[in-house]
């Protein structure tokens, strides 16, 4: 099923390369068609916003500190976690067997690194103990010659290492990151977070418009181009099906479909990329947007490249088209009404109006009791 998935992905990024070959929004619209758009400015979504709490940065900070744990030697019998070094020398047949020796090997226990019951037989013990295992290897063990074979280890404890976390001090801080102090971890963790959440925000916003204004627009696709795009992905699908084995009704029958269905999938998809793509380029082009190079320099970022090998691996053409789908795609977003934000605004505008109103009538109270003591002290003074 990993093979099925890689390939899954593989097909899925060449469809988005199909529908984006064009070299400009012009060349792409008689290519795929005409689409009479949709409203695509002021489209109303409503996505939440991006939040961090502070058990977010706890819960992130104890992942590194899980991920960097020490192993502290301690004078008790051994637990499940706990890691032993040991020396072990198997026997099958009162023989010495191949690989089945070590010295001083660090074994974590629990950690299934080990036969059945090899694992389990050394809890319990302490530093300095020994131990016989009568264990039998799996009937499906990589070794032929020990497969389903009974065989015995003689186990010697040479320590027992508890598992720790770090204490989170500006030491530890500084030796896995680029901070100082803990205190600037925390707040660097709660940006990292923040940021990973905004951007998530960012492309359901995107995504949530683009489909909008596809829903609601009117295409005249080019049923040639259509197909031609079909044919290629159909073709790809079966090339990759070939690299594993298969043939196109297999990799059908691995995503639960038949032939037939499956194929009626690979168009519909096929069709839907063209309307995304006509939809993008023709805001392009009455946007006058156009690629630049930062742009460009943004999805090799994203892709864990440099433009020149984004360019060299996708094809100028498709680089730029790509570069320009993420442009337009913040566009769409930049110009959306985000009805979740509208109202956590509206919400905060009400609360700060609220305590500013309180705070107003706070200090007419003191206004009005400052007057009534200076009147009661006029009073005063006149009847004196």
């Amino acid at each position: 099923m990993k093979k099925i998935a890689k390939l899954c992905l593989c097909a899925a990024a060449a469809l988005s390369l199909l529908a984006g070959c064009s070299g400009s929004a012009e060349e792409g619209q008689e290519d795929l068609g005409t689409v009479t758009l949709a409203e695509y400015k002021g489209v109303t979504v409503n996505v939440p916003p991006a939040e961090v709490t502070d058990e977010d940065v706890e819960n992130r900070i104890q992942s590194v500190l899980s991920q960097n744990q020490e192993e502290v030697e301690v004078d008790r019998a051994a637990e499940e976690g706990d890691v032993v070094n040991i020396d072990y020398t198997g026997y099958q047949n009162g023989e010495e067997f191949a690989g089945g020796s070590a010295e001083g090997e660090d074994l974590e226990l629990g950690s299934g690194t080990m036969i059945d019951g090899f694992e389990d037989g050394l809890i319990g013990l302490k530093k300095g103990d020994t131990k016989e295992l009568n264990l039998t290897f799996p009937e499906d063990y990589r070794e032929a010659a020990l497969a389903g074979q009974s065989v015995v280890f003689d186990v010697t404890v040479n320590a027992v290492k508890e598992k720790r976390d770090p204490e989170l001090t500006d030491e530890f801080v500084q030796s896995i990151s680029d901070y100082q102090t803990v205190e600037e971890y925390r707040q660097g963790i709660r940006d990292e977070i923040l940021t990973q959440r905004q951007e998530s925000v960012d492309l359901q916003i995107q995504q949530t418009v683009l489909q909008n204004v596809v829903d609601n627009s009117q295409f005249d696709l080019s049923r040639n181009a259509i197909s031609r795009r079909y044919n290629a992905q159909i073709d790809q699908y079966q090339e990759q099906a070939k690299m594993y084995g298969m043939r196109l009704s297999q990799l059908a029958q691995s995503y639960g479909m038949d032939e037939g269905s499956f194929k009626e999938y690979v168009y519909a998809s096929v069709e839907d990329d063209a309307k995304n793509q006509l939809v993008l380029n023709t805001i392009a082009a009455q946007e006058g947007i156009a690629v630049t190079d930062e742009a460009r320099q943004e999805l090799a970022d994203m892709n864990g490249q440099t433009v020149e090998e984004g360019v060299e691996a996708y094809g100028q053409e498709s680089f730029d088209q790509m570069a320009l789908n993420r442009q337009v795609m913040k566009f769409l977003a930049e110009n959306a009404v985000n009805e979740a934000e509208t109202g956590t605004d509206a919400q905060t505008a009400t609360d700060s109006n609220a305590e500013e109103t309180t705070a107003a009538a706070s200090e007419t109270e003191e206004t009005t009791a400052a007057a009534s003591e200076t009147e009661e002290t006029t009073a005063a003074d006149s009847e004196e």
